[in-house]
Order: C-alpha cells, then sequence, then structure tokens
C-alpha cells in the first residue's frame, strides 16, 4: 500500500496518513487540498508533512467557480433579507436589536476570533508579521490620511470628516468574513479575518477620541473625561479587540488550549455569521434609504480605495499567500456596521451612513469576484 502526501493551506504534518484517511480528509474539506503525490512508503507510524504548493500555482490560484461563489453568497444575503423583513415588520424593537448586535459582536465573534487564532501553527503566524504591518498601515494609516484630507472641505469639518474617515477605513469583514470566505477559500479565512478585525479594531478607538473631541455636549459638560482617556477605555473594552491578541499570545507562547475549552468556545462562536448578519438587516430595516451625492460617492470610496491602498501595499512590501489574497477580498467588504452606530450616536450622516451600508452590500455580488481575480 502507498503512502500519500497532501498539499494543503496550513504546511502542518498528518500522522498514520494512509490512502483510507486521505480518502475522509478529502471528503471533510475538499476546499483546504491543494494536490497530493503518492510513494510506496508503508511506514504510516511516521509523521508526513502536508505542504504547501507554490503561489503561483494554477490550482491554487484559479478563479473561483461561479457555484462556489453563489453558494457562499447566497445564504448571506437570505439571513441579510429576513433580517431586513424582520425589521420592517417590527418582529424586533431597537432594544431587541442592540441585544443581537451586542451577542454577535461581543460574545460570538470574540470567541470564534480566539479559536481560530490558536488553530494557526506557530511558524505560520510568525510568517504573518510583514501582512499585519501592512494591515494597519491601510487601516489606521488609512484613516488619519482620509480624517485630515476631509478635514479640508469647509462641509465635512468636524464629525462628519471623521464618520467618513472611519467608513472608508473599516469593512464589515468581522460580520461577513468568515460566512463569505470559508465557503470560498477554506479554514485559512478564520485566521485572516481575526488580524483584519484587529486592525480595525485599533481605528475605532482613534476615532472615538476626534469624535468626542467634536462632541458639543462633551464640551458643554464639565467634569467628563478626557477624549482621548474615552477612546482608549472605548478600545480596551472591546472583545474584539483583547480576543485575537490573546489567540496570538498563547500561540506565540506555545500554550495548549485543551479541547474542552475550544469546543465551549466554538459552541457560542458558530453563532456569528447568523446573527451578525440578520443584525445588519435590521439596522438597514430601521433607516430610511437616501441616495445622494455623497452615498454614491462613499460607496464607490469604500469598496475601492482600501482595497487598492492595500493592494499596492502588498506589492510593495512584496507580500503573497493565502493570508494577503484573503486579506485583500477583505478590504473590499461593506462598511462596518459600526460607523452607522456612531452616526446615529453622535447625529451625523445617520440616513447616509444607513445607505452607505445598503448599497457597499449588495456590492458583495461584484467586489468578491473581481477581488479575488485581482488577488490571483
Amino acid at each position: 500500500m502507498s503512502a500519500v502526501s497532501i498539499w494543503s493551506a496550513w504546511g502542518s504534518p498528518v500522522r498514520n496518513c494512509n490512502p483510507y484517511r486521505v480518502q475522509i480528509y478529502l471528503l471533510k474539506a475538499p476546499h483546504q487540498i491543494v494536490g497530493c503525490s503518492i510513494s510506496d512508503d508503508e511506514n504510516y507510524s511516521t509523521p508526513i508533512t502536508l505542504h504547501r504548493k507554490p503561489h503561483n500555482s494554477r490550482e491554487r490560484n484559479s478563479k473561483v467557480n461561479i457555484g462556489r461563489l453563489v453558494g457562499a453568497l447566497l445564504p448571506v444575503f437570505f439571513v441579510l433579507v429576513l433580517g431586513y423583513i424582520a425589521g420592517r415588520r417590527h418582529a424586533f424593537n431597537g432594544e431587541q436589536a442592540a441585544g443581537l448586535s451586542k451577542l454577535a459582536l461581543g460574545f460570538a465573534l470574540p470567541a470564534a476570533l480566539f479559536v481560530n487564532m490558536t488553530d494557526i501553527p506557530r511558524n505560520l503566524l510568525l510568517e504573518q508579521v510583514p501582512l499585519v504591518i501592512a494591515l494597519f498601515l491601510a487601516h489606521v494609516g488609512l484613516f488619519v490620511v482620509a480624517l485630515v484630507l476631509l478635514g479640508l472641505i469647509p462641509s465635512l469639518k468636524g464629525r462628519p470628516s471623521v464618520i467618513l474617515a472611519l467608513m472608508l477605513s473599516s469593512s464589515a469583514a468581522p460580520v461577513f468574513g468568515i460566512s463569505v470566505l470559508r465557503p470560498l477559500l477554506g479554514d485559512t479565512s478564520a485566521g485572516t479575518v481575526s488580524l483584519v478585525a484587529l486592525s480595525i479594531d485599533f481605528v475605532i478607538p482613534i476615532a472615538i477620541v476626534f469624535l468626542e473631541m467634536h462632541n458639543p455636549e462633551r464640551a458643554a459638560a464639565r467634569g467628563q473625561s478626557s477624549p482621548i482617556a474615552i477612546g482608549i477605555k472605548g478600545g480596551l473594552k472591546s472583545p474584539l479587540l483583547w480576543a485575537p491578541v490573546l489567540g496570538i499570545l498563547s500561540v506565540l507562547a506555545g500554550v495548549h488550549i485543551p479541547s474542552e475549552v475550544a469546543s465551549s468556545l466554538a459552541m457560542i462562536g458558530s453563532a456569528t455569521s447568523g446573527v451578525a448578519v440578520f443584525t445588519v438587516g435590521l439596522i438597514l430595516a430601521s433607516h430610511t434609504f437616501r441616495l445622494s451625492k455623497i452615498v454614491l460617492l462613499g460607496t464607490l470610496g469604500r469598496i475601492t480605495i482600501q482595497t487598492n491602498v492595500l493592494f499596492a501595499l502588498l506589492q510593495l512590501m512584496h507580500i503573497s499567500g493565502q493570508f494577503a489574497r484573503e486579506s485583500l477580498v477583505c478590504a473590499s467588504f461593506p462598511m462596518a456596521t459600526v460607523v452607522v452606530l456612531f452616526a446615529a450616536k453622535y447625529k451625523t450622516l445617520e440616513e447616509e451612513a444607513a445607505s452607505i451600508l445598503l448599497l457597499s452590500t449588495i456590492s458583495l455580488l461584484v467586489t468578491v469576484p473581481v477581488t479575488l481575480a485581482i488577488g490571483g
């Protein structure tokens, strides 16, 4: 009997890898297999390494099958429309919608991000340091540059420039990332979403600082905390910030997460995609759609600017691979739902933010296949 070597996305070893186990593996995770080779080694007790195929492999970089693309996006839009209908029929009030959002972004998603980060091999995670730098530049750097440029426009000075800069520099990757990318590109997408979410959660505290600086209610109140303190406190309180960080530290320190703990977190984490996308539908239903120049330009900017910035950084820094490709797709995702929440809280561009969220969400039908094609 012949032994089998498999090329997968991870590059981790598998023991006792005989052809029968390979058949099961192919059935369970066909999207992770790049290729395989057969040898005459019958010593199955020896570890057989899963090799990662070169980045320019035709199999790995072929265009995504239309059927798989539809299969990945159709459930997302189904749940989104379901949430929208529920919102229009007032099946959920504002407090209930806020509760669902808190469940998805405060509990389920952080648990999923932590577990997924701990699943990434240490050597593979260390290889992503250049990508992490590129992601920070494409998020934090883009926010700062956009804030300065938009602040030069008289009609956008103050809070409008902060809301728009946040819209350009933060995507809904934490909401849509796993549900869209995992069916298309495999389990590595969960690790990518964790890295992107980490970058986004460094942008949000900075945005809170500037929003508070331009908040007339804060200026009128005495004895209130400084905007910088409010921003730092808001960032540190976010589980979306410290959950991926804890996952990364666990991997780097070689800390083994017991299977019982991982499975417990995975159970609550499995609720992420459905609840988060459903909540987006509720948010869209609670706002009036308004088509205007700022909505059209904002939508176009959301789905193109950050994608092009990250693409340029990846080229300049010579970063390639599956994680880079998935990060590029995440950059083209719709506007982050937190922008709508901030717009409502600070009473700035409320209808425009909700309208941009709707149009940029619909644009998933175009941005995902186009970005996948660009990323190779």
